[in-house]
């Protein structure tokens, strides 16, 4: 099951159609070529999961609730929203920048 994050990181390829790349992700089916979700993380050791959407047909991840921060048309794309997500979260938290 996914529940959608109110304030959804996406990517320019997903913020044109949202709901339709939604569709995508909730239709439990593959997908040529993949959707990718960005997650919170489902453990301690992750900061954030990065999961293709081909991979929510399986019954592990029908069982649990995913938390979807983030919806890209690639993961290269899901990559830059979860450094997107790292640097504001930074920047929030500490006051800092990575420069010093």
């Amino acid at each position: 099951m996914i529940k959608w994050h109110d304030n959804l990181y996406m990517d320019s390829v997903v913020a044109e159609k949202p709901d339709y790349y939604k569709n995508i992700a909730e239709d439990d089916s593959v997908h040529i070529p993949p959707v990718y979700c960005v997650t919170l993380p489902s453990n301690g050791n992750n900061v954030l999961d990065i999961i293709s959407c081909n991979e929510l047909i399986f019954r592990h991840y029908r069982r649990n609730i995913l938390e979807v921060v983030g919806l890209t048309h690639s993961y290269k794309e899901a990559v830059n929203v979860v450094m997107a997500i790292a640097v504001e979260a930074y920047g929030e938290n500490d006051g800092h920048d990575f420069n010093g």
